[in-house]
């Protein structure tokens, strides 16, 4: 019994029953991380929602200055987008997604020119020029944009739909889609409602057959074409507190769009920044602030129950300030209803078959036809 006790501790601490699975393991782990730290940092694909700036840097006599650095950052955020001007003078900055953008610019002998103010919404493509002053000191020149950028970049027509509109501009059922209606040329589908039990795209767009645009989430097509229809079903709506900014691109969007009858709802969800942020709301009706309709106070009746709770909250922030962030968002929605109506009863005679209440015998002869029709003109 004991020479099998050492047998079994020798087999226990041998090396390839139990080293071998660790080593393995620890392959199937560092092989996980190498695939997922290639697959992050790999180029990105241009996204839909993402515009651009470009712009000449010139000096005071108009002449251009190439090899200038530019720098565009991200307030919110602190992400730099970097271009050196070509031997034009042109600097390009591509794949910036809607925000608002600090510019700056430097160059060997001239004073560095700070662009603040720069507000980039959807799919923007915006226009700067930067004049440099001469300078053989260290000054900064400093320029806050007070006009909107105007896009002359592409022929796009469309509306955007900014924050402020989405937190101040009231909504039935809280339909963020609800605002494409703010655009022109936009209207309500014949027979078609505002809120939820409508679909997002059911709207006529500049004439077009309505369900037709299709809706873009942060670049990602978020609807499916509807079989024997050719209709364009949206296949998810966000909540209202999810939604930064939204642009009704209708005509002339460019080539990567395009599974859609002339309109796009190109659609940028929040995103955390370097401040810790959040907000919690209830939105609430009741049968207590309500009147009661005057056939219940007719007949006493209390008016019927009503209880519609939505409900929700957001929060987002760092997770490490600079570089990734994180956001998050609930809302529910618990509803209860209740209505009264009125409707008449058969009498006892009408339950034993005779309905001569409704249509009265004349000279004691039924008024009621071999098809039994009233045809007494007293009848109901």
């Amino acid at each position: 019994m004991h020479q099998h006790g050492k047998n079994r501790s020798r087999a226990r601490s041998s090396a390839p029953a139990t080293h071998q699975p660790r080593l393995h393991r620890k392959i199937s782990f560092l092989l996980l991380q190498v695939f997922l730290a290639a697959f992050f940092t790999s180029t990105p694909w241009a996204q839909l929602y993402t515009g651009s700036l470009t712009g000449v840097v010139t000096d005071p006599s108009g002449s251009v200055v190439p090899g200038a650095t530019t720098t565009l950052t991200d307030v919110t955020k602190g992400f730099n987008y970097n271009a050196a001007t070509d031997s034009t003078g042109r600097y390009l900055l591509r794949l910036l997604p809607p925000a608002n953008y600090e510019l700056t610019v430097k160059a060997a002998g001239f004073r560095t020119a700070v662009r603040a103010g720069i507000v980039l919404d959807v799919n923007q493509s915006a226009e700067i020029d930067v004049v440099l002053q001469v300078s053989t000191t260290k000054t900064t020149v400093e320029v806050t944009v007070a006009a909107p950028i105007l896009a002359t970049q592409d022929a796009v027509t469309g509306q955007e739909v900014s924050r402020g509109y989405i937190n101040d501009v009231p909504l039935i059922g809280r339909s963020v889609f609800d605002l494409a209606f703010l655009s022109p040329g936009v209207s309500p589908a014949p027979g078609n409602t505002f809120g939820t039990p409508s679909r997002a795209n059911n709207f006529v767009s500049n004439g077009e057959r309505n369900i037709q645009t299709d809706i873009l989430i942060d670049g990602v097509s978020t609807t499916g074409a509807e079989d024997g229809t050719g209709g364009i079903v949206p296949l998810y709506t966000p909540s209202v507190d999810a939604v930064q900014e939204f642009k009704v691109e209708q005509n002339n969007f460019a080539a990567d769009k395009g599974f859609s009858g002339g309109t796009i709802v190109n659609v940028v969800m929040r995103s955390g920044t370097n401040q810790l942020h959040g907000s919690a709301y209830e939105f609430v009706r009741n049968q207590i602030w309500d009147a009661n309709n005057w056939f219940n106070n007719a007949d006493a009746i209390k008016i019927p129950a009503l209880r519609y709770n939505d409900f929700g909250g957001t929060i987002g922030g760092p997770i490490q300030k600079g570089k990734t962030f994180f956001f998050v968002d609930y809302e529910g929605l618990r509803t209860r209803t209740m209505s009264t109506f009125s409707a008449g009863v058969p009498s006892a005679a009408e339950r034993q078959g005779d309905f001569g209440e409704l249509c009265p015998a004349v000279n004691g002869v039924s008024s009621f036809d071999k098809n039994g029709m009233c045809q007494n003109p007293d009848g109901l």
